[in-house]
């Protein structure tokens, strides 16, 4: 699953920018006037005023976004950049004033205080949202996991280029060389995670979103086979090729990071929209499955206690968007013992494939069978939800020893944030005993996922649940 860049990063320093201009406004006016507002016909005038240079400013980012760069500027340039946007703002605010007829309403002093203000203001805020960015990507954003996969003719200029990007969506896990004789541990100051003998299965097993790759001569045809098998995983491949400069036609539309202009395949390119509507559905049922989450822990805490000591809840190390590594929380609906006593019935397991299924489980509580059916087992996980483990609707996220298993075309059922439920769950998924066809299913749900699909599965579940044929 592939997501398009958007240009939030700069719509956000735009409203940022906007903010600051109106508080400008409203202190320069303060200190000339002493006062905010003495009459009607002052808020009509301060009205025009912010009108007036709010519109001038979007006009300004919409010929040129002005703060397309903003993280590869210094401070000195910054300063530079902000005092030439306050100059062409003043400006063009007041030529629409003056053909308004209303120029001769303002005092030139609030217009000097209102330039010095914004620069200061502004400059500050962007100097603090530099500053931010990193560590909101890294609290509220996942960012994508980049791998450079590279030979000696492009490794260094690569590496270098993107660790000067400033795009903080991606985090560098490393770099796969594929033609040096003797591999180092590092290169350029990035680890080196593997050769081009070792590149799939390294990753088949790694955390991993996206990789680059940049190739020359010979390699070109070797790495084509590998490629087959990274997009059958379900990871984004990012494919440089040679791009001419021409001087008649300067723009180019194509993925680029830094001077390598790259072809991007993937096998799904989620519409940024629908995915917005995915998080924001997420959270509000995150919310509201937390609330009943409480409610119920006050009342099945007891009865699971009562019946087996242990704790209430359980969590276990799962498997999420592609090799994610995180804990998934249920209730306990087994006895303490249950992970150790479960090699003892390996040989009854009812799942052909990898995972593990048996129907009269012994290690499973009375209670636990009830919760089981009823699914409110799975309540716990609305807190996975919430910390942006998981969804409402994805694939199953599978157990650490059932993923080392796994061969390269079953990765790709991990190219989707894991969910609560699924195309498997609502398919009848207690007469269905082959991994294969899990595998088949979910890939099916991600080739054609979208918002609405998610909705209508969401619907069906609730159906199974309140029928009892979602039991497992």
């Amino acid at each position: 699953m592939y997501q398009r860049k958007t240009g939030l990063q700069s719509l956000v320093v735009l409203a940022l920018d906007c903010i600051c201009i109106t508080v400008s406004l409203i202190l320069a006016n303060y200190i000339r006037n002493g006062r905010l507002f003495g009459s009607d016909n002052e808020r009509m005038d301060f009205g025009m005023l912010l009108v007036a240079c709010l519109t001038v400013y979007l006009a300004m980012n919409l010929l040129r976004n002005t703060n397309r760069n903003m993280f590869l500027r210094g401070p000195l340039h910054e300063i530079v950049h902000i005092v030439q946007s306050n100059v062409f703002l003043f400006g063009g605010a007041a030529v629409i004033l003056y053909f308004l007829s209303l120029l001769d309403a303002y005092s030139r002093l609030v217009f000097l205080f209102f330039v010095l203000i914004d620069c200061v203001l502004m400059f500050v805020v962007h100097q603090l949202w530099k500053k931010m960015l990193p560590a909101l990507y890294r609290r509220f954003w996942e960012t994508r996991k980049l791998l450079i996969v590279a030979d000696g003719a492009f490794a260094k200029d690569l590496v270098h280029d993107l660790k000067n990007m400033k795009d903080f969506s991606y985090e560098l896990t490393g770099i796969a060389l594929l033609d040096m004789k003797e591999t180092p541990e590092i290169f350029e100051g990035m680890p080196v995670v593997s050769d081009k003998r070792r590149l799939v299965e390294y990753c088949r097993g790694a955390s991993l979103d996206e990789v680059i790759i940049a190739v020359s001569g010979g390699s070109k045809k070797e790495i084509l086979a590998d490629m087959e098998v990274l997009a059958d995983m379900g990871i984004t491949i990012h494919y440089q090729i040679p791009v001419p400069e021409l001087n008649g036609a300067r723009q180019k539309v194509l993925s680029q990071f830094g001077r390598f202009y790259t072809v991007t395949y993937a096998n799904r390119v989620a519409p940024v929209g629908q995915l917005l509507l995915k998080r924001l559905l997420d959270l509000c049922g995150a919310v509201v499955g937390c609330v009943v989450l409480g409610l119920l822990t006050v009342v099945v805490g007891p009865l699971i206690k009562l019946e087996s000591p242990g704790p209430v809840f359980f969590s276990q190390k799962r498997v999420g968007r592609n090799g994610r590594i995180f804990k998934m929380y249920k209730f306990r609906s087994m006895y303490a013992d249950a992970e150790e006593r479960k090699k003892e019935l390996m040989d009854q397991n009812e799942m052909n494939g990898l995972m593990f299924k048996m129907e009269n489980d012994p290690r499973i509580t009375k209670i636990g069978r009830f919760m089981r059916k009823t699914s409110l087992d799975e309540f716990p996980q609305f807190i996975n939800i919430l910390k942006s483990d998981m969804s409402l609707v994805g694939t199953r996220p599978p157990t650490l020893d059932e993923f080392a298993k796994y061969s390269p075309n079953h990765k790709k059922r991990l190219s989707f944030r894991p969910g609560l439920t699924g195309m498997w769950q609502i398919s009848g998924r207690s007469d269905i005993t082959d991994f294969e066809e899990i595998v088949r299913m979910d890939v099916e749900y991600i080739d054609n996922w979208s918002f609405m699909l998610d909705v209508k599965i969401l619907l069906k579940t609730f159906l199974a649940v309140f029928t009892g044929s979602g039991a497992k």
